[in-house]
């Protein structure tokens, strides 16, 4: 069965806001002199700058095939969300590399989505490697009659998952919960590309989630996910001391 993910509802279609990319946090921003000011700077104040197409799978990107590619695997800031689809990192690295990648990013996605992404669409495109994005450490995900991504924002007394408010208290109440879960799901990740004979590449993100740069003020910008694209384009051409 295909895997579930956010943007899957989107399938097939073409948006002109996603998540905090949203029509009111922009009028919101626009509102606000300083942040007005940033927008106009960096060009997100022109109509339509930035839309967000679907393929019939909901990622964006062309519809699959079974061309040679790599996959790119991540949350928003793999996705693009706030910036154009051309800017985004897998675009750029796939720009760089001169190799097609696959866009599998999804919004709010834990690393245990990237995990159930990668299982099914390793055996289901003509994959040559794999780099992932790693999403922050904190979020993981939780079957409740759908696969659900819960973040620490999240309010859990919402119906549906109220079970899990006195979990998700103890959960993040230690750290080393997710720095566990984060671990099993990069060696998981791991064992599951040497299995294809594919490479695994993977960054943390470290120094890159506080850009807020994009137009919602929250993603990454557009300088930022070049950065984050030449960072894996030296790892994987094996640039990197």
């Amino acid at each position: 069965m295909v895997p579930t993910h956010f943007n899957q509802k989107f399938a097939s279609t073409t948006q002109l806001w996603d998540g905090t990319d949203s029509e009111e946090n922009f009028r919101t921003n626009c509102a606000i002199e300083k942040n007005y000011k940033k927008l106009k700077d960096l060009g997100w104040l022109e109509p339509n700058v930035i839309t967000y197409k679907h393929n019939s799978q909901g990622f964006r990107d062309a519809e699959f095939d079974q061309q040679p590619a790599g996959i790119a695997l991540g949350c928003s800031h793999t996705f693009g969300t706030g910036v154009p689809v051309e800017h985004a990192w897998p675009q750029q690295l796939q720009n760089l590399l001169g190799q097609k990648i696959w866009n599998l990013g999804s919004g709010g996605a834990a690393l245990d989505t990237c995990y159930r992404l990668l299982e099914y669409w390793i055996e289901n495109l003509n994959v040559k490697f794999v780099v992932c994005a790693v999403p922050s450490i904190s979020r993981y995900e939780v079957f409740n009659g759908n696969w659900s991504n819960i973040l620490p924002s999240m309010p859990l007394n919402i119906k549906g998952f109220d079970f899990l408010e006195e979990y998700q208290k103890n959960y993040l109440l230690y750290d080393q919960n997710s720095e566990m879960n984060q671990r099993k799901n990069l060696q998981a990740m791991q064992h599951i590309c040497n299995k294809h004979d594919v490479p695994f590449y993977y960054d943390l993100m470290e120094g890159f989630v506080d850009a807020r740069l994009a137009r919602d003020l929250q993603h990454c910008g557009t300088d930022t996910q070049e950065k984050l694209a030449n960072k894996f384009f030296n790892i994987i051409k094996g640039n990197n001391t």
